[in-house]
């Protein structure tokens, strides 16, 4: 065979070698002598070295062997001699003593490993420590050729028991498997933390590193009133199945961020009396991955059978259930798959994003739970609560504002708090951490809550429409039904947002405005989502729903050229046909939308240029002219109040002054308008 490099260090260093790895290149040699006879090249680099460095008393050994013939009948005494005077000298060495070895005793005894799985385990450990067993693996195409160097029992073993033994120390978490197919197997990061970590010597020590801590809800039962057949129905199933245990129970639960599934999953389970623990995100200081996070709800599984009154808790499982999960193919999938139908304790999932999960993993879900996002009444309830509990004062006042203003989290709150309390702050800084916090996890530079929409800002009277929205708005009112829809098209600036906006204040409502940009995602299903929260917050506000450029994710789906463009303006559809609030989409472009979305709406209204009376009434409403008699075409309530702020700068007033700036309005949207025809 050709030889490859050595990985360890320069043989010029020998003798700094410690005792163990002098016992390794021992069991290496004795290796060579069995059953790599032909690479005495091999054989030979180590020989001279090791004589000197162990001492070894062979007055006829050859200076260089590699010539020699080891059928030989004196080569052959060479041979058996120096086999046994190796044999010896390794004698001399406590390897069984060493620390690695007392850690593999502790984590074989923890596992409660047969004899073989014990003996199979230390050498994949010796292979990740040893850089010399390492290497030996390019040398032989299977375990069973390397196992007699070291001395393991299951050199006995044919080459399909090693392989059975294998996928046991895979099943009880000590091992990683890609894939259920795959066949190579690799020591987990908890199993290495452990070795790594010289102050882990009981049982006690390594429960804690692969369990973790028992979870403990911040929150109290009450907090859970809205969702309380969810929250009992998730009670009864997971104390049912811990107590009869019962395998493949699996509840999903999905929503928003900061919508309280963490808190909910462990405030359940305390509630039962159960334990619980989360499959890792951090394992050694280091963001876990897929494999990693797999491998530890594995490792847990096992553990945990073993105990009464326990589950897991899966918490941001989008790595491993959306549909692009299966990053090493079918084999992948099938192995979640069947984490999931066999686990022997209740796994309780979280999710912000449903719309790419899997289809094979939602079937396999006992009960799922979708949250939507706190009221301002629960999230009240938490924010005072957390302050109580904490000891830190915010007047009523404040505390009524901040919850109307920063819609976070529960575990942001206290976040919020325990800064404050660090520093000694004032309520000042309590609302200052509380907003940075806000940001931060929003994305958003300024996530105080928008000025209250003023009457002044809208004048019905300037709006031209081909329905009388005069009349419209006081049926509306006078009907006293809320599940109604509008579609105000036309051009920009026409009034469209703005007579939404003052509707929805007529009706004492207020108003959740989502543009194209808070909605639309360059990632796969974060649209859909996105458009379910919009529906979903303004559900639980009671609030009027208002989608400004609607024509970006309502396009006729007779156009689409992906799956994505098509699952959107369903999701769309499907909450139009459900929603029990005003909704109101405003496009620019009507020829656009989709047929089938069009048909939905209560009432389609078009918003035109103004009319001649209509612009007079403009320069009367926006600069105090009466009879100004002027008549351009193209106008809009828009182009007055752009006039309107750029004229205070100049301060300028005269009418044929206001006529030319409007006129080069006109122009600009005509010139805008060719650009877009002729495909600029």
């Amino acid at each position: 065979m050709g030889y490859r490099k050595s990985k360890m260090k320069d043989f010029s260093d020998l003798n700094d070698f410690s005792s163990f790895e002098k016992y390794m290149l021992c069991k290496y040699l004795i290796g060579l002598i069995d059953i790599l006879e032909i690479n005495r090249y091999e054989f030979n680099m180590y020989y001279e070295k090791l004589i000197y460095v162990l001492n070894l008393d062979i007055k006829t050994c050859p200076k260089n062997i590699q010539g020699y013939d080891f059928r030989d009948k004196k080569e052959q005494k060479f041979k058996n001699d120096f086999k046994n005077l190796l044999i010896k000298h390794i004698n001399n060495f406590s390897v069984r003593k060493n620390i690695f070895i007392k850690k593999i005793n502790l984590i074989s005894n923890f596992y409660d490993l047969s004899d073989y799985e014990h003996e199979y385990f230390l050498y994949y450990v010796l292979r990740e420590i040893n850089p010399l067993i390492e290497r030996l693996d390019h040398f032989y195409s299977c375990e069973t050729k390397i196992f007699p160097i070291f001395g393991i029992k299951v050199l006995k073993l044919k080459n399909w028991e090693t392989s059975q033994i294998s996928k046991q120390l895979v099943a009880k978490g000590i091992f990683i498997k890609r894939g259920i197919y795959d066949e190579k197997v690799f020591l987990n990061s908890k199993t290495m933390q452990i070795m790594s970590d010289n102050k882990i010597k009981t049982n006690k020590q390594i429960k804690n590193i692969l369990l973790g801590s028992n979870l403990k809800s911040d929150l109290k039962w009450n907090d859970f009133d809205y969702l309380k057949k969810e929250r009992d129905i998730s009670l009864n199933i997971l104390t049912s199945a811990v107590n009869n245990k019962t395998k493949g129970i699996n509840i999903l639960l999905f929503g928003s961020v900061g919508t309280g599934k963490t808190q909910f999953s462990k405030l359940v389970a305390n509630k039962a009396k159960i334990d619980i623990y989360s499959v890792s995100a951090e394992i050694m200081d280091k963001e876990a991955t897929r494999t990693d996070r797999l491998n530890d709800l594995v490792s847990k599984q096992t553990i945990l059978s073993k105990m009464d009154n326990s589950c897991i808790l899966f918490d941001e499982a989008e790595d491993v259930m959306n549909r692009g999960f299966s990053e090493f193919g079918s084999a992948s999938k099938a192995y979640l798959n069947t984490l999931i139908e066999e686990t022997p304790v209740p796994i309780i999932w979280t999710t912000n994003n449903i719309y790419n999960v899997d289809p094979a993993f939602l079937r396999r879900m006992t009960y799922t739970i979708e949250f939507e996002k706190l009221s301002e009444d629960v999230r009240l309830n938490i924010w005072k609560r957390t302050l109580r509990k904490n000891k830190l004062k915010v007047d009523n006042k404040r505390l009524m504002q901040l919850n109307k203003n920063y819609e976070i989290s529960p575990s942001l709150i206290t976040n919020a708090v325990n800064t404050t309390k660090l520093i000694n702050g004032s309520q000042d800084d309590f609302e200052m951490f509380v907003e940075n916090l806000a940001r931060v996890v929003t994305k958003k530079k300024n996530v105080k809550k928008k000025k209250e929409f003023e009457m002044k800002e809208y004048n019905d009277d300037l709006v031209n429409t081909d329905l009388d929205i005069k009349d419209l708005t006081s049926k509306i009112k006078s009907c006293g039904k809320l599940n109604f829809s509008l579609c105000l098209y036309g051009e920009p600036g026409t009034g469209k947002s703005l007579y939404a906006r003052y509707l929805a204040n007529e009706l004492g409502l207020d108003v959740i405005l989502k543009r194209a940009s808070d909605l639309m995602s360059k990632y796969v299903g974060e649209t859909e989502q996105n458009i379910a929260e919009a529906f979903a917050e303004a559900k639980s506000k009671k609030a009027m729903l208002i989608f400004d450029e609607a024509d970006s994710f309502l396009q006729n789906r007779n156009n689409a050229v992906r799956n994505w463009e098509v699952s959107q303006v369903n999701e769309m559809l499907t909450w139009m046909e459900s929603h029990e609030y005003p909704f109101v989409c405003t496009t620019n472009l009507l020829d656009t939308l989709d047929e089938a979305s069009l048909r939905r709406f209560t009432f389609k209204i078009k918003f035109d240029f103004m009319t001649k009376q209509q612009v007079n009434n403009a320069f009367e409403h926006f600069f105090g002219i009466k009879n100004a008699n002027v008549d351009i075409k193209g106008l809009t309530a828009g182009d007055f109040a752009t006039v309107k702020k750029k004229a205070d700068f100049l301060c300028v007033n005269e009418l044929s002054e206001l006529c030319k700036m409007l006129e080069d309005e006109v122009k600009i949207k005509k010139s805008k308008s060719l650009q877009n025809v002729i495909g600029f």
